[in-house]
C-alpha cells in the first residue's frame, strides 16, 4: 500500500513540472500569446517572460525545436538564461478556458567569445597575424584588428585568414595587437569581447634557439636537446674537425623542448655541435657552440685512471661531474682538472663512468666507458689497531689497502705463537675487517697479529707488519706495561685513559713513559679504570692494553658459614679481598682467643686448632689492610662452623 502511493505523489509532482503536449506544429497552433524582453542580445543573455494571455497551466519550452510532439516544458517561468551564443525559439502552452493554445517567439543571441589568433615576426618590424577559422569567427559579420600603432584594418568573411602588417617603429614597448569580432549594424549585440596579442619580434627570439645538453651514448649517437621556435626552420649541424666545417644533420620547425639524434659517430672523438635559425623575412643566427665530451681510462695497482677532453668554453663553465655507475663520484669546479685516480675499487670488477660538463645554460656528457679494475700485485695491510676489551677477549681491526667499500677479498689473521716470532694461523675473515679473539688470556699476556691481504683476484699480499696488544697491570702503586713496542712503527706516544664510576673521563698523553702513579686524593669517583694507548709515529697503528680497574676503597668478602669435613666443598675458611697492599686474617672464638691468623690471602683455616677439629658453632673474623691509598682498613664479621 505504501509503494501505490508514494507512485502516485510522483506522478502528481511529475504533472506539476512537466506538461505533455501532443500533435504537430504546435507554434501554428495559435491562441497564445506573450512577449520577450530583450528578444536579442549579447551572450550571455537573460530573456524576461511577459505573458498576455492571462490563462492557467502556463508551460514553456526555452529552446523548441518546431517540430517535437512532446517537448521538455517548465511550468510557469520568470525567465531563461542563454550562456552561449544562437536562434533560439520559446514556446508556450497554456489552457484558457478549457482550451488548449500555444505560441512561439525567436530569441537571438549573438556571439562575444574572444577570437583565437596567433602572430610570427620578424626583423624589420615585419609581422604576420593569423585568425583562427572556427565557429566563432564566422558568427561575426566581420573583425577589427588594432594594430596596436594608430593602424587598423578590417577582416570580412571570404578573406585570408593571416594579415600582413609592417611596424615602422619597433623601439620601445612591443605593440599589443587588439582583435575583436563586430556585428552588423544595428545588431542587438554591437562587438564581442577583445583578444590582445603581444608582438615580440623575431630577431631576439632566434637567440632563444639554444642547446640546452648534448649526450653521447655508447652507440654512437649523439642526443642534442634544444629549444625550438614553432614555424621557424632549426638546422641541427656537427663538426669533427674542430670548427672549421659544419655537417647538416637534420631540420625542425617545432616550437618547446626538441630532441634530434646524430647517428654513427666516434665516440672517441670530440664534437662541435651549433643550430642555426631562419626567421620569416630571411634572417639567419647561430646558437652557441657545445662541444661533446670524451672520456678515457685504464687500470692498474688497484686504481682505476680517468682522464676526459678541456670544456673549450671556460667563460660559462662551472664544474665536472664524474659519474661511477650513474652516481656522482666527484665534482671539479677548475676548467683545467681532466683527470682522477679512483681507488674505491675491488680488482676483477667492472665500472662504468661518464664525464659531465656543467655550463650556466648547457650540459655535455660523455659516452660511457667500462673499466675492469686490475692488479699487479696486491698491497699489504699497513694499518691496524688491536683492542683489549677483555681477559678473554682481543679485538683486531684492519683498514683494507686503498680506500673504497671493498667486498670480494679475505684477510688471513696469524698470532706469535713464542718469542721468536713465530706465527700460526687462527682465522680467515671473508668481506670484514674485525676479528675477535677470545682465546686470550690479554691480563696476563701480551699477543701479536700479522695480517695477510687477498683481493677479488686471488692475489695475497705479504704479511703486515706485527701489531700487538699491550700487557698493563697493577703493581701498587705503579701501573706498568710491557716496554717493547707493540708494533714495528716507532711509538709517538704513550696516553693513559682514566674513567671514573660517576662518568669522568681523562687522556693523559705520558710520552714515551711505560709507567704510571695515580693520584687519585682530590678525585671524587669511588671506582676508577685505567687503559693505556699507544699511538705509532705514522698514525697507521695503534694498539690499546687490557683494562685495570681500580677501587679507591679495598672491598672484602667472606662466606657466612663453612664446613670441613673433607669432602672437598667448602672446606677452609677463606677472605677474598681487592686493591690492597698487605693483608692480615684472624679467626676469634666466642671467648674472645685468637684460634687462626694469615698474613697470606690464598691461605685460609682449616677448622682445625692446634691440629684438632675445632667445635662446630659460631666464630669472628677480623681483617686488616692497607690499600692501594695506603690507607689501613679494618673490616669484622661472623659465620659459623658446621660439620
Amino acid at each position: 500500500m505504501k509503494k501505490l502511493i508514494l507512485f502516485i505523489l510522483l506522478l502528481i509532482q511529475i504533472k506539476c513540472y512537466i506538461n505533455p503536449v501532443f500533435g504537430q506544429g504546435l507554434c501554428d497552433k495559435g491562441g497564445g500569446g506573450f512577449e520577450l524582453n530583450p528578444a536579442a542580445g549579447c551572450a550571455p543573455l537573460t530573456v524576461q517572460i511577459i505573458n498576455k494571455i492571462g490563462g492557467t497551466s502556463l508551460y514553456y519550452a526555452y529552446d523548441y525545436d518546431g517540430k517535437s510532439e512532446n517537448p521538455i516544458t517548465i511550468k510557469d517561468p520568470k525567465d531563461f538564461f542563454y550562456s552561449v551564443a544562437g536562434d533560439f525559439r520559446v514556446l508556450q502552452n497554456a489552457n484558457v478556458n478549457g482550451r488548449e493554445v500555444t505560441h512561439c517567439e525567436q530569441v537571438k543571441v549573438y556571439e562575444t567569445i574572444r577570437i583565437n589568433a596567433g602572430v610570427t615576426s620578424c626583423g624589420g618590424g615585419s609581422v604576420k597575424l593569423t585568425l583562427e577559422d572556427s565557429r566563432i569567427i564566422q558568427a561575426y559579420n566581420h573583425v577589427e584588428i588594432n594594430w596596436g600603432d594608430n593602424e587598423k584594418d578590417i577582416w570580412s568573411k571570404g578573406n585570408s585568414m593571416t594579415l600582413d602588417h609592417n611596424y615602422k617603429n619597433i623601439t620601445g614597448t612591443p605593440p599589443v595587437i587588439r582583435i575583436k569580432g563586430i556585428h552588423a549594424t544595428g545588431s542587438a549585440c554591437a562587438e564581442g569581447l577583445e583578444q590582445r596579442v603581444t608582438v615580440v619580434f623575431q630577431q631576439p627570439l632566434l637567440k632563444n634557439i639554444q642547446i640546452k645538453s648534448v649526450e653521447m651514448k655508447g652507440n654512437g649517437n649523439l642526443e642534442v636537446s634544444y629549444e625550438g621556435l614553432t614555424s621557424i626552420a632549426t638546422d641541427i649541424m656537427s663538426s669533427n674537425d674542430g670548427g672549421t666545417n659544419y655537417v647538416l644533420g637534420g631540420t625542425r620547425t617545432s616550437g618547446g623542448t626538441q630532441f634530434y639524434r646524430i647517428a654513427n659517430l666516434n665516440t672517441t672523438q670530440v664534437y662541435k655541435v651549433k643550430l642555426a635559425s631562419k626567421d620569416l623575412c630571411g634572417g639567419k643566427q647561430d646558437s652557441e657552440i657545445v662541444s661533446s665530451m670524451v672520456l678515457k681510462g685504464s687500470s692498474a695497482d688497484e686504481k682505476n685512471a680517468i682522464s676526459w677532453n678541456e670544456y673549450p668554453d671556460a667563460i660559462d663553465f662551472q664544474e665536472y661531474r664524474l659519474m661511477k655507475d650513474g652516481v656522482v663520484l666527484k665534482s671539479f669546479t677548475d676548467i683545467k682538472t681532466t683527470s682522477f685516480e679512483d681507488d674505491d675499487v675491488q680488482c676483477g670488477d667492472n665500472y662504468e663512468y661518464s664525464i659531465v660538463a656543467v655550463t650556466k645554460t648547457i650540459t655535455s656528457t660523455s659516452a660511457p666507458v667500462s673499466i675492469s679494475t686490475s692488479l699487479s700485485s696486491p698491497k699489504t695491510i699497513t694499518e691496524a689497531y688491536v683492542t683489549v676489551n677483555a681477559n678473554d677477549l682481543i679485538q683486531l681491526t684492519a683498514n683494507l689497502p686503498g680506500a673504497g667499500s671493498k667486498t670480494n677479498y679475505s684477510i688471513v689473521i696469524e698470532r706469535g705463537v713464542d718469542e721468536k716470532a713465530n706465527y700460526k694461523k687462527v682465522n680467515t675473515l671473508y668481506g670484514e675487517t674485525v676479528f675477535e679473539d677470545f682465546n686470550v688470556k690479554a691480563d696476563n699476556h701480551s699477543y701479536c697479529y700479522r695480517l695477510i691481504y687477498e683481493n677479488a683476484c686471488g692475489q695475497k699480499s705479504p704479511p703486515s707488519e706485527p701489531v700487538c696488544s699491550i700487557l698493563f697491570k697493577n703493581e701498587a702503586p705503579l701501573l706498568i706495561w710491557t716496554i717493547e713496542k707493540p708494533f714495528t712503527d716507532e711509538i709517538a706516544s704513550y696516553t693513559m685513559i682514566q674513567k671514573g664510576s660517576g662518568g669522568s673521563i681523562m687522556e693523559m698523553d705520558l710520552k714515551l713513559k711505560t709507567q704510571y702513579h695515580p693520584d687519585l686524593g682530590k678525585q671524587s669517583d669511588k671506582d676508577y679504570t685505567f687503559q693505556v694507548r699507544a699511538d705509532s709515529e705514522s698514525g697507521s697503528f695503534q694498539s690499546f692494553s687490557n683494562i685495570i680497574n681500580y677501587k679507591r676503597d679495598a672491598e672484602v668478602f667472606a662466606p657466612g658459614a663453612f664446613s670441613p669435613n673433607d669432602d672437598g666443598y667448602n672446606d677452609t675458611f677463606e677472605v677474598k679481598a681487592e686493591m690492597y697492599k698487605t693483608f692480615k686474617m684472624s679467626v676469634i672464638n666466642r671467648w674472645g682467643e685468637v684460634v687462626f691468623h694469615s698474613n697470606d690471602i690464598l691461605k685460609g683455616w682449616d677448622g682445625k686448632i692446634k691440629g684438632k677439629e675445632a667445635p662446630v658453632g659460631a666464630y669472628i673474623w677480623h681483617v686488616e689492610i692497607v690499600d692501594n691509598l695506603d690507607q689501613t682498613v679494618k673490616k669484622n664479621g661472623s659465620f659459623v662452623l658446621l660439620k
